[in-house]
């Protein structure tokens, strides 16, 4: 990046007053009186700093004006050393200067250039070479401020320093400026040292904090803000984490009668658990249909246990019948102090007592002294209630998700740490004599979380599998858990009956159904549907077709196990042919039985849906189930068949023929032996 230079004149070594006298007062002097050379003294700045000590190429041009392009004078590049910024240069040693010109110029200036970059902002020269002015003053050998640095302290003897602005880079302290003042419109520097107590417009900080109190602040009046010590995280990182609390602690369930012109008082109590230090607390009460203005309330500390605070007395005007107050270290007991218990733990007995005041005791026979008759109670106390807002020793909070980089431990107690309650519910601890992990679920009630060992071969509580290992991809997972029917794909599997993307015709094995549901059972044999791919009916793909999925195609003859093409019917009895199916088939759309030649298995909506499936077909759509037509030898290209049409929860019959089917949705008959 290209360095942008500055240059302004310190001041001129050399010029006879002669010469200073004539300009600046219009004496007339010879020309050859005149000088013919300049020492000129400058600084020459780079990035708003002394430019880098060194040897620079300077050139100068004197000007008639500002504006003019034709200089008077000119010479360089002169080779010019400059050290700490500064530099001196005898201006008309080459080229002597134009006296005459100069003497005729109204406001002559001087250029300066760097190396050959563009020119330097002009200096009027009355302000170098001859003399700087300021107003109609003449200032001989004034040097520019901005050129100025001091190697050491600058005293100025006991006057002030003054400025419409003083700005200065380090420390404004008396062991860096020495003066009576600095008078100044505005001070700006890095640091003040001192004390500051006599600089004006700066609000002092006021006031103290209570005992057992520390500062947190500093309020824009000046007074300190306050809260109470003990190492409170108060909100950290973010205000996510805190060991302030607020508890309310009520101590009424209903309501309490005030005794009427007895002097007895109704009493309550609060017990306040160990919750910690009181950063602020406050009292409620509420007083109903009495006449406050004859009503006292006490209230006794844990700390007092008979004089006690007068929160009022008496508590309103005559007549006045409901009492609603607040009682805080701000708004206090009429006598007492509230304040009193910041810092401190309030943990102890707290006792209410309001009494009817206007009550007397009826003197001796033939005293006049008259009495308020005893009407039993005269109102009653519906609320009384504590609220703190604490600093626990006893707790801390996480009000955002809490991470814990090294584990999280539950602390292993014989005894529940709190009583379970509506206020501590998900309270959490370790029982120390099972081990067991228990949870506060609502008011007497301590749950308990199941734990188990998996990988310890023994099936336990929350276990569905243990394979004596936590490996996963052997059908037990590292959770042990049953990994077919967890709702994904493990290895090994085919497919999960709970897993959306693969459960259709997915087994409770995790394995791809490749036939239907059972059918019909017969003594021997269990038969399965299996859908016909095939546009026309041939004996040997139907075949073929069964023996893909491992079956065998069902035949009404006696016949050899071993056969891999052909279930036989081993009773030797027609118990089941091609059309005897087919009269299932139509009784089973009537939701009947014929139960000559075995049962069904299958009704109403499972036995539509698996037709659907297993054929290929849709509501409405007709399905052919084919049986092979012939009960000995072969009938290459023919079948017994009967037709159905499945709904959306039932199976509607059509007919029933043998011969061609033609149809691609279609289902045969395959059987596996018992």
């Amino acid at each position: 990046m290209p360095r942008r230079f500055s240059c302004f004149g310190l001041r001129r070594a050399r010029l006879a007053a002669l010469l200073a006298s004539a300009l600046l007062l219009g004496a007339a002097l010879p020309v050859a009186a005149l000088p013919q050379t300049l020492l000129f003294e400058g600084a020459l700045h780079s990035s708003g700093g002394p430019a880098t000590d060194g040897d620079y190429d300077l050139s100068f041009a004197i000007y008639p004006d500002a504006t003019a392009q034709q200089p008077l004078w000119s010479e360089g590049p002169l080779k010019v050393k400059v050290q700490g910024g500064r530099f001196a240069v005898q201006l008309g040693g080459k080229s002597a200067l134009p006296a005459v010109g100069l003497a005729a110029a109204a406001s002559p200036t001087l250029a300066v250039t760097v190396a050959g970059e563009p020119e330097l902002p002009r200096v009027p020269l009355a302000s170098v070479p001859y003399a700087q002015v300021a107003g109609s003053l003449a200032c001989t050998g004034c040097v520019g401020v901005g050129a100025l640095k001091f190697d050491g302290d600058l005293d100025l003897g006991g006057n002030s320093l003054k400025a419409k602005n003083a700005t200065f880079s380090g420390n404004l302290a008396a062991a860096n400026v020495t003066a009576s003042a600095v008078n100044a419109n505005t001070v700006s520097a890095t640091a003040f040292v001192g004390d500051g107590s006599k600089l004006t417009g700066i609000v002092q900080p006021q006031g103290s904090c209570k005992s057992g109190e520390a500062v947190t602040g500093i309020a824009a009046d000046g007074a300190l803000k306050c809260a109470p010590a003990g190492g409170s995280l108060g909100g950290v990182s973010g205000g996510l984490l805190t060991d302030e609390f607020v508890e309310t602690i009520a101590g009424l369930t209903a309501n309490l009668p005030i005794p009427d012109n007895t002097g007895a008082s109704a009493t309550a109590q609060i017990d306040v658990p160990d919750f910690g230090l009181a950063k602020d607390i406050a009292l409620s009460l509420e007083v109903e249909n009495t006449d406050l203005s004859k009503v006292a309330i006490l209230l006794l500390p844990p700390d007092d246990k008979k004089v006690g605070w007068t929160l009022c007395d008496p508590c309103g005007q005559v007549d006045a019948k409901k009492l609603t107050a607040t009682y805080t270290p701000d708004k206090g007991p009429q006598k007492g102090d509230l304040g009193a218990w910041l810092g401190q733990n309030p943990k102890g007995l707290w006792t209410l007592k309001v009494t009817d005041s206007s009550y007397c005791i009826p003197q001796a026979p033939g005293n006049k002294t008259l009495c308020n008759a005893n009407d039993g109670t005269d109102g009653w106390v519906s609320t009384f209630s504590i609220t703190i807002t604490t600093i626990s020793n006893q707790k801390l909070q996480a009000t955002g998700a809490l991470e814990v980089g090294k584990g999280l431990k539950l602390p292993v107690l014989a005894q529940p740490p709190v009583v379970c309650s509506a206020k501590t519910r998900g309270y959490t601890y370790v029982d120390d004599a099972t081990d067991a992990v228990r949870i506060c679920r609502k008011t007497g009630l301590w749950g308990t979380f199941s734990i188990f060992e998996c990988g310890n071969s023994k099936l336990e509580n929350g276990e569905t599998c243990d394979d004596g290992n936590t490996k996963p991809g052997d059908g037990c997972d590292a959770l042990c858990l049953k990994e077919c029917g967890n709702g994904k794909l493990d290895a090994g599997e085919e497919c999960d009956f709970n897993d959306p993307a693969t459960k259709l015709n997915c087994t409770s094995e995790c394995k791809k159904q490749v036939y239907g549901k059972l059918w019909l059972e017969t003594p021997d044999y269990l038969m399965y549907p299996v859908h016909y791919p095939h546009g026309t009916y041939k004996e040997s793909l139907a075949v073929a077709t069964c023996k893909s999925v491992g079956l065998r195609l069902w035949r009404d003859e006696s016949g050899p196990k071993t056969d891999p093409n052909w279930a036989y019917d081993y009773n030797n009895n027609h118990n089941l042919g091609g059309h005897d199916i087919c009269y299932k088939v139509n009784y089973a759309t009537q939701n009947q039985q014929q139960t000559h030649t075995g049962e069904w298995k299958l009704f109403g909506k499972d036995w539509s849906d698996d037709l659907k499936l297993h054929a290929k077909a849709s509501n409405g759509q007709t399905v052919f189930i084919l049986n092979h037509i012939a009960h000995t030898g072969s009938d290459e290209n023919n079948a017994s068949y009967c037709r159905v049409t499945p709904q959306a929860s039932s199976v509607s019959w059509i007919d029933q023929a043998n011969g061609q089917p033609n149809s691609p949705t279609s289902v045969v008959l395959c059987a596996k032996g018992k």
